[in-house]
């Protein structure tokens, strides 16, 4: 009987242990695998509601990241939002940019769309740093 008790305790140990690893518990993780597909289509659909949904899924995550790579994050969050904001104080929703919609607008709307665009363009670090942090404690892999 004592036997049974010791094998059936190290089975409960086991299995509570092994589910702890890969089974989900980890907040970050769990974020990234939830938005997995959102963050492997990111940039593909060029549209106000797409892009309001990358800053969502950036900033979802990005609260429960590890310190080391938060802020990193919430970067990413803030510089889609950017994105979202200089095309609305321009009046012009991105599914609607083109070269023509380009040329109507005041010379002030272009430069705020250009600074938009390039804190977004300057990003390339961070974006590569949080998809080297998720495969490494999350084991998963983003494009």
């Amino acid at each position: 009987m004592k036997r049974t008790a010791t094998v059936l305790v190290t089975a409960i140990v086991g299995t509570a242990v092994l589910s702890g690893c890969g089974g989900g518990g980890d907040p970050y993780c769990d974020a990234v695998d939830k938005n997995k597909k959102t963050l492997n289509t990111f940039g593909e659909k060029r549209t106000n509601a797409a892009y309001a949904n990358y800053a969502k899924v950036f900033g979802e995550v990005g609260k429960e990241a590890p310190a080391s790579i938060k802020k990193d994050w919430t970067t990413l969050s803030k510089v889609t939002t950017g994105i979202l904001d200089a095309q609305d104080k321009a009046g012009v929703k991105l599914e609607e940019m083109n070269a023509a919609t380009i040329k109507k607008l005041k010379p002030a709307q272009r430069e705020q769309l250009n600074a938009a665009y390039k804190t977004f363009n300057e990003t390339t670090e961070q974006r590569n740093a949080v998809v080297k942090n998720v495969l490494q404690e999350c084991d998963i892999k983003l494009k």
